[in-house]
């Protein structure tokens, strides 16, 4: 089930200032204290091209000597990683982050996925252009999903067949 609370998060909120400073989009950030040992997982994403490791490296040098004082009675693990091809939505707010990208979505009002490339979103809803109604067999330039109706979501990679095979 997507949820709303990224954007309300406090800690999200920092280490996407952070990032954006390197020139990142913060996707998730999730802390947790285990055994005494705090966890960060934090995922970025980078518009203009795939996330590399000199990206990783310097989203870890920007996040661990800052967290690692402000958590100074804790041991800190930081995890950053890229979303990956076909990362499964946790946020309404991921539609922003990834505009342009193709996306499936589960639509309760059709019962079945809808496929298309993400246009626009806003507060309520999430802008599809060329999109497919899977079950239904249905093409069109663009349709609106209320975020209500999306049951779930996830980044649509086609992996495109070679020639030479």
């Amino acid at each position: 089930m997507l949820t709303d609370n990224a954007l309300s998060d406090p800690l999200f909120g920092e280490i996407d200032s952070l990032m954006s400073a390197i020139g990142l989009k913060t996707v998730e950030v999730v802390s947790s204290v285990h055994q005494g040992q705090r966890s960060m997982r934090v995922v970025v994403y980078k518009e203009e091209s795939e996330v590399n490791t000199d990206d990783l490296a310097a989203a870890y040098n920007l996040i661990y000597p800052r967290y690692s004082i402000i958590y100074s009675d804790r041991d800190l693990q930081l995890e950053v990683s890229s979303p990956g091809l076909q990362r499964n939505f946790k946020d309404y707010m991921e539609f922003s982050v990834f505009r342009g990208k193709t996306v499936r979505a589960y639509s309760v009002s059709n019962s079945c996925y809808v496929t298309g490339r993400i246009e626009k979103t806003d507060d309520t809803s999430v802008t599809l252009s060329s999109y497919t109604i899977e079950d239904k067999n249905e093409k069109g330039e663009s349709i609106t999903l209320p975020f209500s109706d999306i049951a779930k979501a996830k980044l649509e990679y086609r992996w495109e067949a070679s020639d030479n095979a």
